[in-house]
């Protein structure tokens, strides 16, 4: 792998000690975050309108009287930052090149002030500007500002306000403010303005007057929940540099409200995503060579010194996976993901939450856990080829869509130390038919203790001829399947009776006996009408348990995207006597039951399954004799 400079930021990676369980065989570790665990703070990265405590995570809530700029993280970025847009923590800055301090501006103590610095004599303070990022938007409805008590007399006699809700950008991505209050001519002390309730993310003070002025405090207040907040953990470890594979993840929630005796409808839900990787930095830096156009990776901290034209940021794919799909929490209740679409093993963890509410009702996350164990392999590689074709022209094994085809599954793993797996779990179309088990180039049979085959693939349990480091070798699985759809991944999974969590297996180069390096299938344009049976074709409905109803099975294959399916009953002259079905479907095995025969005479029916695509529609006849 090629050098790759980075370095973590603020982003230090954290080792979180706290065990809920360990299974019996001291392979599978739980970490718990949250009531029960770590805190929420000792993993937190980003928190962005969010209330984060020991036990809780959620939408940050405010009462009339309290002070919203005490409650967020400040960070003084001096005369403003590069990006607006993004949100996260809260932000000050001033627009005066004087290297002054601007977060006494928010540091909730009265006794801090800008002092001296907007006292110069001789010295023009007009059109002085600061500005305050909340980080997020909140809801608020009062904004204050007041010199230090020590000098009441240097107070702001003129004054502009302005907000931004933090959603409406320009074309330069610079927020688009609203003027809240615009005063020339003051003699309070203590500046208060005062409005309706809306969101809020920046406030702009603009100064009026060339008069010297002191500020100590900017306030802000609001009532109700902010109704879009985000928070983002730091990057996870597990202690000593290891890799590790991932389970289960399981999240507690709540769905808690200020007006529990109010029925409301309102959309409220918290989205979390994870993702796993082999570094602190997700993205990789370039510099750009402004001349030839070519790049050169670089450090963060080099990339933060170039401005934009030098440089750019990519996302690091490498070494990072993709954010999973979002998974919505919309009531009470514990939510179940399984991990094991993350790349294995990995060194570190990420999740994050966005959450989406009203001022009166937010979701709370209570607990966040999820079990990881010791990786079974250091890496592992597979590929698939059908059976006869071992080296496809394409690169990639071509079949029949909705045709049985005998496929041989090669697999290679990395194995160190006590590493090993006695189980493999390959995902398949349908449940798949196993031919065989071999291992090594002279294909030596492996006797398969057990196989477990569901609709969803089907699982090979080899305990008496477990895999190790010592006995390891290329496995090579035959088994039959049907693809149904244009492109079907038989991805796969090394399995361990001893109690660790699967772990992914990895496309690639197994063997130099397939030429794939793929886990992909491709199927054969066509008719997406497959299978469609009636069994015996005949209906007794006469109430005595026996064919008193018709199943029909069918597969749908090749379907990109869902159709249209109807199942329609006719008599022999054509006219519609019964619809079973009318619905969309995407490519899979379904099966259809027809309970109302017992509705018709005796007689001969025509059954028709109708498929309606974007580009054209297929018809199946089949004839249904119903008899009493």
């Amino acid at each position: 792998m090629p050098f790759t400079a980075k370095r973590a930021g603020v982003a230090v990676p954290l080792v979180l000690t706290f065990l809920l369980s360990i299974d019996a065989g001291g392979q599978i570790e739980t970490v718990r975050i949250g009531q029960g665990g770590d805190t929420w703070q000792s993993v937190e990265l980003v928190a962005a309108g969010a209330q984060v405590t020991a036990d809780s995570l959620l939408p940050a809530g405010f009462k009339a009287n309290e002070n919203i700029v005490i409650a967020v993280r400040w960070t003084d970025v001096g005369t403003g930052p590069d990006e607006f847009i993004p949100e996260g923590g809260a932000r000050v800055w001033a627009r005066v090149a004087d290297g002054q301090p601007n977060d006494v501006l928010v540091d909730g103590r009265s006794s801090t002030s800008t002092g001296e610095r907007f006292q110069i004599p001789g010295q023009s303070q007009d059109g002085r500007i600061f500005v305050f990022d909340l980080g997020a938007s909140f809801p608020v409805e009062r904004i204050a500002f007041f010199p230090n008590p020590a000098d009441s007399t240097a107070f702001l006699r003129a004054y502009e306000i302005k907000v931004s809700d933090g959603r409406s950008f320009g074309t330069d991505e610079r927020p688009i403010y609203e003027t809240l209050a615009r005063v020339e001519i003051s003699n309070e002390v203590r500046t208060e303005a005062e409005f309706p309730r809306q969101l809020v993310r920046y406030i702009r003070l603009e100064t009026l007057e060339p008069n010297p002025f002191d500020i100590a405090e900017i306030e802000v207040f609001g009532r109700g929940f902010v109704p879009r907040a985000q928070y983002v953990s730091n990057f996870i470890d597990f202690g000593g540099g290891g890799v590790r594979n991932f389970g289960r993840l399981t999240v507690h929630a709540t769905r808690v409200s200020t007006e529990p005796d109010v029925v409301s409808d309102d959309p409220v839900q918290a989205v979390f995503q994870v993702r796993a990787g082999s570094d602190t930095s997700p993205e990789s830096y370039f510099q750009i060579d402004l001349e030839t156009g070519s790049e050169t990776e670089i450090s963060e901290e080099a990339y933060q010194n170039l401005i934009d034209r030098e440089r750019t940021a990519r996302y690091d794919a490498e070494n990072w996976s993709a954010w999973s799909n979002p998974v919505a929490i919309d009531s009470t209740g514990s939510y179940e993901l399984s991990l094991d679409f993350l790349p294995m093993p990995r060194p570190f963890f990420q999740f994050r939450f966005f959450f989406e509410g009203t001022a009166t009702d937010v979701i709370r996350i209570d607990a966040l856990e999820f079990t990881h164990s010791p990786p079974l392999a250091q890496g592992t590689r597979a590929e698939i080829a059908l059976v006869g074709d071992p080296f496809p022209p394409a690169g990639v094994a071509t079949v029949a869509t909705g045709q049985p085809a005998t496929l041989e599954y090669a697999l290679t793993a990395e194995l160190v130390g006590d590493e090993g797996f006695d189980g493999l779990r390959i995902a398949t179309p349908g449940a798949a038919q196993l031919e065989s088990v071999l291992i090594g180039d002279d294909r030596e049979q492996v006797v398969v203790d057990s196989v477990v085959v569901d609709d969803s693939g089907m699982s090979l349990f080899f305990p008496s001829r477990r895999i190790t480091a010592e006995s390891n070798a290329t496995l090579f699985v035959r088994f039959t399947a049907t693809p149904l759809r244009y492109t079907t991944l038989f991805q796969g999974w090394l399995l361990d009776s001893v109690g660790a969590v699967p772990q992914r297996v990895a496309p690639g180069d197994a063997t130099n006996l397939l030429g794939t390096n793929s886990v992909l299938v491709f199927g054969s344009l066509g008719d997406p009408l497959g299978r469609f049976d009636l069994g015996a074709g005949v209906v007794t409905p006469n109430g005595d348990g026996r064919n008193d109803d018709l199943a029909l099975q069918y597969d749908l294959v090749f379907l990109i995207e869902p159709a249209q399916v109807d199942i329609t009953v006719h008599d022999l002259s054509g006219r519609l006597v019964h619809t079973l079905q009318q619905e969309e479907q995407a490519a899979g095995s379904y099966l259809a039951t027809w309970t109302e025969a017992h509705e018709l005479p005796p007689g001969h029916y025509i059954v028709r399954l109708r498929v309606e695509t974007q580009t054209k529609t297929f018809e199946r006849l089949r004839i249904v004799a119903v008899s009493y």
